[in-house]
């Protein structure tokens, strides 16, 4: 009995891998000389189709518009760390990075003039009875442009709430 539930077991997993692949194909790559760390879907008015990869040096954006020719069409600078979490809203990619040693806030990223080009600036606001704000953990935007920062140096590391809608890109 115990040698036919082991086989049974076995024949579940070696199934589990074989078919745990089906309807996928890698269909290019890049290759990074440093670590990457997330990764974050982005689509341009004109439906290009955009991947934000966080690394350890900073921000590549890559153009998968044509997924079997993966393209790096900008890459935005930051300090080493092992930790960004990314999120879009509109046109612009906002970017936290959590390390102690980081000053960069909130990096926001201008994608209007991709493939061509990004702008970026580095958001770091002296919050009246807070302090400066110079990393985060986390970043969430919902539907409405409200993007809530956790994790972060100031507020006891507590949520704090930034509206992108209004003055997206500031």
């Amino acid at each position: 009995m115990q040698k036919q539930l082991l086989s049974v077991l076995f024949l579940s997993f070696l199934t589990t891998c074989v078919f745990g692949q089906l309807n996928m194909s890698l269909r290019s790559q890049l290759q990074y000389d440093t670590d990457a760390n997330d990764i974050w879907g982005y689509v341009a008015p004109d439906n290009s189709e955009y991947a934000i990869v966080g690394l350890r040096n900073g921000v590549s954006i890559v153009n998968v518009t044509d997924p079997d020719n993966a393209t790096q069409v900008a890459f935005v600078p930051g300090d080493n760390s092992t930790w960004r979490d990314i999120k879009t809203y509109g046109e612009y990619a906002y970017v936290v990075t959590d390390q102690n040693t980081s000053d960069e806030g909130l990096s926001v990223i201008d994608l209007r003039n991709l493939p061509v080009s990004v702008d970026f600036f580095h958001w770091t606001p002296e919050l009246e009875g807070l302090g400066q704000l110079r990393r985060c953990h986390n970043i969430y935007i919902d539907e409405f442009g409200y993007a809530y920062l956790a994790g972060c140096n100031i507020n006891a590391g507590g949520m704090l709430f930034i509206d992108v809608f209004t003055t997206p890109g500031t």
